[in-house]
This record gives C-alpha cells, sequence and structure tokens, in this order.
C-alpha cells in the first residue's frame, strides 16, 4: 500500500550529499592551510616560551621567605620532577609530544648584593635554553619598608654567529658484540651444570632502615642505571643424520664425577732445649793423722741438650674432584673435567651427520657433530642509588631515591635487627639450602654457567662537520664572531628610587 503523504526530515540521499560536500570543504582548508602557512617554527617556539613561563611562575611561588637563600652568592633550586611531585606545576610536553628532562631542568634563585636573581632552565628533546628574572626591593624589603618606586633595567643584547668544525668520532662493533669506550666485548654462554645444594644452620637477612626525618626536606635524586652486557646463548640443534651401510659408531657415555676428601698423614716432630746440671769437679783426696782418706770437691755446671716430640697431622693432598669412565666405556680422552669416555656400538648401517640450514655453527664431525646458532639474549638492567642516598622507596625500575637536604635525619630498625649505616640485617638460624657453583661458574637460577668473553678493538669512523655556533652578548661587536642581525631585550637589575 502506498502513501502520498509528505514525510519531514532528512533523506538518505540528502544527507549522504551534505557529508560529501564536508568533506571536500575540510580537504580544501587543509591544502590552503598548507600553502599559505610553510612555516611552524613560531608556535612551536611559544610552546617552549610558554613551558619556561609556567615553570618561572610555580619557581617564584615555592621561593617563600624560609626558602630563600641567606648569603650573597648561595644559591637553591627546585626540579621539573620535584615540582611535579609537590604539585606546583601540572607536566607538559614540547612540540613533538616528547616530555622534557626533569632532572636538568630546573628553578633556582641566588641571592646578589641587594637583589636576588631567578633562574629557569628548561630542557627538551630538541631544544634548551634559560630565563634570568630579577627580583628585587618591590618583592623582598628591609624591614618591610615597601614604599620605595622601582623600575626593571632594560637590556638590549646581539645575537652572533661563528663558523666551527666539529670532529666527530664513532665507534662501531660486529654483530653480536657490545661496545664500551674503544673496545667490543662479547660473553657467550659455553657450559651449564647442576648447581652443588649446601646445607647451613644460619642465613642473613637484610632490609632498607627507617628513616627519620628530624627537619629539611625529602628531594628525589636520579636512579643509577647499569646495563649488564649481552650475551650470546648457544641454542643447539640435532644433526641431520643418514645411515648408508652397516658400521661402528661411537657412543658418549657421562664420566663418573667423585669427590676426593683432603688427604693427611702423621709426621714426628721433635725440637731441642738445654738445661743446666750440676756435677762435682776438681776433687782432691788427702789423710788425716789418723790415716782416714777424705776427699773434697768443688761444684761445677754443664749445660746438656734435651729432645723433646711429638706427632702431627700433615695435609699431604687437598680435595679435589676425581673423573673416571664407566665399565662399559671402553675408549676416554682428556682428562679431569674435560675426559671424554665412549665405546663402539655396531649399527647395520653407516651413518652420515650434517648440520640444518639454521645451523650457524659447528664443531666435531661424525656422530660428535654438534650443530648449533647464537641467540642473544639482552643483558639485565639493575638500579641502584647513589653514594648521597638517604632514603630509597620500590625496587627494579620503580626504585626511586632520595637526599634529606637543609635538615638532619637518622635512621632505626625494627625489633631484633641490628643498625648498620642504613641498612638492618637480623642473623636466622635453622636448617637452609645453598646453592653453589664450582670456580669460574655464575650461579643463575638453579643451575650453573659458565660464560666466555672476547674483547675486540672497535671499528674507528671519524667524520668532520662545519656548521655555525651562536651566542648572545650585551656588546655590539665580538672578536671573531659575525652579528645576525637578531637582537632580544631582557631584564636586568631593579632599580629603586
Amino acid at each position: 500500500m502506498y502513501s502520498n503523504d509528505r514525510k519531514t526530515g532528512f533523506s538518505v540521499l540528502d544527507l549522504l550529499v551534505k557529508i560529501i560536500f564536508a568533506a571536500l570543504f575540510v580537504f580544501l582548508l587543509i591544502w590552503l592551510f598548507k600553502k599559505n602557512v610553510p612555516n611552524m617554527a613560531p608556535f612551536y617556539s611559544n610552546v617552549f616560551r610558554e613551558n619556561i613561563k609556567y615553570m618561572q611562575e610555580a619557581g617564584e611561588s615555592y621561593f617563600t621567605d624560609d626558602r630563600m637563600p641567606q648569603e650573597v652568592g648561595q644559591s637553591t633550586q627546585i626540579s621539573l620532577a620535584d615540582m611535579y611531585d609537590k604539585k606546583l606545576i601540572l607536566p607538559f610536553v614540547d612540540e613533538d609530544g616528547n616530555s622534557c628532562n626533569q632532572y636538568e631542568s630546573y628553578v633556582s634563585i641566588t641571592k646578589q648584593e641587594g637583589y636576588y636573581e631567578l633562574k629557569t632552565n628548561l630542557v627538551c628533546n630538541k631544544e634548551s635554553d634559560y630565563t634570568i628574572k630579577v627580583l628585587g626591593c618591590y618583592t623582598y624589603c628591609e624591614n618591610n619598608n615597601c614604599s620605595k618606586t622601582c623600575r626593571k633595567e632594560q637590556i638590549v643584547e646581539y645575537q652572533f654567529k661563528k663558523l666551527t668544525s666539529k670532529t666527530n668520532t664513532t665507534y662501531s662493533c660486529p654483530s653480536g658484540y657490545t661496545r664500551n669506550g674503544k673496545y667490543c666485548y662479547k660473553t657467550e654462554l659455553v657450559k651449564t651444570e647442576s648447581a652443588e645444594r649446601v646445607k647451613t644452620t644460619t642465613k642473613t637477612e637484610t632490609i632498607n632502615a627507617n628513616i627519620n626525618i628530624i627537619s629539611g626536606s625529602k628531594k628525589r635524586i636520579p636512579t643509577v642505571i647499569t646495563q649488564e652486557p649481552n650475551i650470546s646463548e648457544r641454542v643447539y640443534v640435532d644433526t641431520i643424520v643418514k645411515t648408508t651401510e652397516g658400521k661402528k659408531e661411537i657412543v658418549y657415555v657421562d664420566a663418573n664425577k667423585k669427590w676426593i676428601p683432603a688427604q693427611t698423614k702423621t709426621e714426628r716432630s721433635c725440637s731441642t732445649t738445654y738445661k743446666k746440671q750440676y756435677y762435682n769437679c776438681n776433687c782432691t783426696t788427702y789423710r788425716d793423722s789418723d790415716g782416714r782418706s777424705h776427699t773434697t770437691c768443688n761444684t761445677c755446671t754443664r749445660t746438656i741438650p734435651v729432645e723433646t716430640c711429638e706427632d702431627k697431622k700433615v695435609t699431604v693432598s687437598e680435595g679435589y674432584y676425581a673423573y673416571s669412565c664407566p665399565s662399559n666405556a671402553t675408549n676416554h680422552s682428556g682428562s679431569g673435567s674435560s675426559l671424554k669416555c665412549w665405546y663402539y656400538k655396531t649399527i647395520d648401517g653407516s651413518k652420515s651427520y650434517s648440520c640444518p640450514s639454521n645451523a650457524t655453527n659447528h664443531s666435531g664431525s661424525g656422530s660428535n657433530l654438534k650443530c648449533w646458532y647464537y641467540k642473544t639474549i639482552p643483558g639485565k638492567k639493575h638500579y641502584s642509588c647513589s653514594s648521597d642516598t638517604n632514603y630509597s622507596e620500590g625496587e627494579g625500575a620503580n626504585l626511586k631515591c632520595y637526599k634529606i637536604t637543609n635538615g638532619s635525619y637518622n635512621y632505626s630498625c625494627p625489633s631484633g635487627y641490628t643498625l648498620k649505616g642504613n641498612k638492618c640485617t637480623k642473623t636466622i638460624t635453622g636448617t637452609f639450602t645453598e646453592l653453589r657453583c664450582d670456580k669460574g661458574y655464575k650461579l643463575e637460577g638453579k643451575v650453573c654457567k659458565k660464560y666466555e668473553s672476547t674483547k675486540i678493538k672497535a671499528t674507528v669512523k671519524t667524520t668532520t662537520k662545519k656548521g655555525y655556533t651562536y651566542k648572545w652578548s650585551r656588546k655590539s661587536s665580538l672578536s671573531g664572531w659575525t652579528k645576525t642581525g637578531k637582537t632580544r631585550v631582557v631584564e636586568g637589575k631593579e632599580i629603586c628610587e
């Protein structure tokens, strides 16, 4: 059934036509905007200036009388990171949407003769600059007497440029190496063994001490980040085996590993001492009137040796690991930890061994062929605080380091702990299992890993680039510099009358 009644509103066709015209209009505006506004640098520069202005205003409000330096030449400052923490300013970004450097950007105030100098320094990804504002008697008065009329000195500065040559030296390393200075390093995992379990009766628990701020304020300082070198790990792959005809095959078996305790023997040790002995000497015999015989002697001394002996245990050899082949191994090579044991197995067909295409390295041949490729494992990042840190929060990538400024503090520990510096320690007794590795191995998790490091010289490339260096000066001419024609007006000292 059809109806002749007219409906109100837009039809689908009308709506589609309006959308097409709107799209064409927007496209035309974009084309005209790009054609007539080729340079957006003034807009980007304005973004940077506005960010400095916000920081300057926040710094003026922060530096109250109790935070001002007291002596001429003294300075105090607050970083952009601290401004964010104290909610003095909202986070902002540069023209590319990147955050500015929170620790190199700051507002400082310095006391001069009769005035204060407020410096606002901003460092972003592609641009860095600073402003100087002089604070005079209208803000800081003696005896609350602010009846003077003050004005700021206006100073004209000229921009100069000078053509300079900059030599840039770069160092590069082959694939798989990590550069440190003029050398390239590669650390390779070569062997993995199970860790030895050793039982202990005590262990030491260490925690951060509690910091008690008596006076002053807590200031965040940069976290120290150290990067371990990348590790090239061997990934072994199966060899390709093809059987042709009967032959003997070498079958390798694990060597027996046994701990031989230290050997001792008993040795007799003697020493000689000397003592004094008394005896009769110089004897004389005579007869009395009755005919009886008498003998008289003097007493003399002499030194005689006395020998004293004792048995002592002496270590003949230190404890060591002894390696031997099992009974089914009829052949061996090497010795010690390098001992290899094998026997021959007769098979129906001879076998040829080769590496697959993904194996970039190999060693040995035949049944002893080993194939592998290298897998790069990024080095771990370690986060720590510098030596002047008084207090820290979190750990790993969330570690925050703080320093107490303009005040005093002390540390305390929970009950049962002993304070050592800024750490609390406690000895716990019980039965504990400790994992240990042989010398030359590094404990990772529950296994012992052995690494080998390679050091080579980095490839050196030197390039020279010419460009202009710019600077501002209050002088109208500088020796060796050329004027660019640009000027700016900066505020000088406060002049009060």
